[in-house]
């Protein structure tokens, strides 16, 4: 048969297919009926798209016309499952719904697909088949678990941590918890849930339903949400232990996230950062994929348009320019992370790059660096060479750094297991890094218990702001127990480290905060934050937290409109934004202070 000839679409018009029904071999059969978004209530697909090569071939029937559309294999599989023995299915499938050739209409229903996707009855979401002959034993075995662990949370957790953090080997521990451990990770590790598209399809469904290799097997995304919303508030440990990515589940959580008026959460950048971490075969639709977001729009106009004829680069570009100029701040910078390797954009250092792979989440503190809007920056140049020049304080000059914090090594269980960590002993390693081998000075222990404990939490226990009063001592006196689980699996009589360098008074300073303190819960809130980050200091002591690939002699500054201190590195005359951090000391506007203590403040030209 010739290929189908599309018609071309109107305004708020959607294409649904009605899926014939057939057996599990008959060929696929659909109609083709253009209605108004609003219309006839249909069902949407949510699939993995792969390999788009045809592998199978649909007949498409309309009013006036009919002819093939081939189809990739992972389309093929979902329609086969979902196609009813007696009765036809209507659905929007957006291989078959769009003109995929159609550059035009595609980027027009592409500003309508939140709308396809919160109009529809039910989002069919399909994580795809069975890999192999155990693999339904598996999946149901994680449905079973995941439901029970919805049950009774807590519990189920502290089961968990017993087992995974006893210092056995994983494989010694309970054979059927741990069974059912692999069974959820192997969920979370489908290729499904990592896709851009779903942060949309998923998170404006009325209602989604996963189906694992066959209808009978399913999850509810309330079931799944709230799963990955628990482990990733309270199970940092067991996720970094068995590297479970439901945290990729609970992005869409956060992404969609609302106050009790409603209103989003997150700023549009903050949401394109949350949704970062999925993959998409287009680079653009990083941003397209979620213009449907509430925060895409400023003053009720999008903050870019999608379009498909311009390249990656400048789609970045001019995301990036447009935030700035239109919400008047700088927060988008905080949200730059360079790689040791040069990516495959070339972009100015100031425009985060969304495509390339992400490892930290964002920084976070309850105070601010600097005021949050300012409108004294400028754009100078054109192109991918774009200046940004803005205005602020240079705090100062960096002159010793830790190693990168590897968060899968912060739980504490034996010895030997210890000494197999890339950075064994990681409150040792950031003493000798940072406090012995510069030969920079500490104000006090209690200082350095004070600034240390912000900066790897961002200030933040339990969620709840740890910048002051009793949360505050808590918080250090965690730290102080998370100091003691190191010593717990030294060798009798050792002299090495943080602990065994104190003087007397110092170490029953630390004794005593360790009695009311958690080691297990400041790791818990220090895992997201110093995750792939360095501690540093500075020339004149502050401490601080920052990206993985800053040096010595790059300098910390605090700019107008930016919420963290940012990292930058002088180029010539220019200077290069390294990344965001927090620095102890700097994170309630005392810059600003320092300002007015001056005559000038200072131009940066970031290239």
């Amino acid at each position: 048969m010739p290929r189908y000839p599309y018609k071309p679409l109107g305004p708020q018009y959607i294409r649904v297919l009605e899926l014939h029904p057939g057996s599990i071999d008959a060929p696929l059969v659909c109609n083709i009926v253009t209605q108004p978004i609003d219309g006839n209530p249909y069902d949407a697909l949510s699939y993995v798209w792969g390999d788009p090569t045809p592998v199978a071939l649909v007949k498409c029937i309309d009013e006036a016309d009919e002819g093939e559309l081939g189809i990739g294999h992972g389309l093929a599989q979902a329609l086969i499952a979902f196609r009813l023995p007696k009765h036809t299915r209507c659905i929007w499938i957006d291989a078959l719904c769009i003109n995929q050739n159609d550059v035009a209409e595609r980027q027009s229903q592409v500003r309508l697909m939140g709308a396809v996707y919160g109009n529809a009855k039910y989002v069919l979401c399909w994580l795809g088949p069975f890999n192999d002959q155990d693999a339904e034993s598996r999946a149901r075995l994680a449905v079973r678990f995941l439901r029970a662990f919805n049950d009774s949370p807590d519990g189920h957790l502290q089961a968990a941590r017993d087992h995974l953090h006893s210092g056995e080997d994983v494989e010694e521990t309970d054979g059927q918890l741990l069974k059912s451990w692999l069974a959820i990770k192997e969920l979370f590790d489908l290729e499904y849930f990592h896709r851009a598209w779903i942060i949309q399809e998923v998170g404006l469904a009325q209602h989604a339903r996963f189906f694992w290799g066959r209808q009978d097997v399913w999850l509810d995304w309330s079931e799944v949400a709230a799963f990955s919303s628990f482990m990733d508030a309270n199970g940092a440990s067991v996720i970094n232990t068995l590297q479970l990515k439901s945290w990729v589940a609970n992005h869409i959580n956060l992404v969609w996230a609302t106050d009790y008026d409603g209103k989003p959460v997150h700023t549009f950048v903050e949401v394109l950062h949350w949704a970062r971490v999925h993959r998409s075969t287009d680079p653009r639709d990083y941003i397209y994929a979620l213009l449907s977001h509430p925060s895409a729009k400023v003053d009720g106009k999008l903050l870019v348009q999608p379009n498909y004829t311009i390249t990656t680069a400048q789609a970045y570009i001019q995301l990036a320019m447009n935030v700035i100029d239109r919400t008047k701040s700088l927060q988008i910078l905080a949200f730059v992370d360079h790689h040791e390797e040069a990516g495959l954009l070339t972009l100015p250092t100031w425009v985060p790059d969304w495509h390339a792979l992400n490892l930290v989440a964002p920084l976070r503190c309850p105070t601010n660096a600097a005021s949050p809007t300012d409108e004294s920056f400028s754009f100078m140049g054109s192109g991918n060479g774009v200046v940004l020049k803005c205005h602020g304080i240079f705090v100062d000059t960096l002159r010793a750094m830790s190693n990168m914090v590897e968060p899968s090594e912060l739980t504490v269980t034996t010895l030997e297991k210890e000494m197999k960590k890339r950075i064994p002993f990681l409150i040792d390693h950031i003493w000798t890094k940072t406090v012995v081998e510069p030969g920079i000075p500490l104000a006090s222990v209690g200082e350095f218990l004070a600034s240390l404990s912000l900066v790897l939490t961002g200030g933040y226990r339990e969620n709840l702001d740890s910048t002051s009063g009793e949360s505050r001592e808590q918080q250090r006196s965690d730290f102080a127990a998370w100091i003691l689980e190191y010593e717990r699996i030294r060798l009798p009589g050792h002299s090495d480290g943080l602990y065994s360098s104190l003087p007397p008074e110092d170490k029953d300073l630390v004794d005593d905060m360790a009695a009311k303190g958690s080691a297990h819960q400041f790791i818990q809130d220090m895992t997201w934050t110093s995750m792939c980050r360095k501690v540093f200091r500075t020339e004149a002591g502050h401490i601080g937290l920052g990206p993985r690939i800053m040096k010595e002699d790059d300098v910390c500054v605090v700019v107008r409109g930016a919420v963290y201190p940012l990292i930058l590195r002088r180029c010539d005359a220019s200077f290069q934004l390294i990344g965001p951090a927090l620095l102890y000391g700097f994170m309630s506007g005392e810059a600003e202070q320092l300002r007015l203590n001056r005559t000038t403040h200072e131009e940066f030209e970031i290239i």
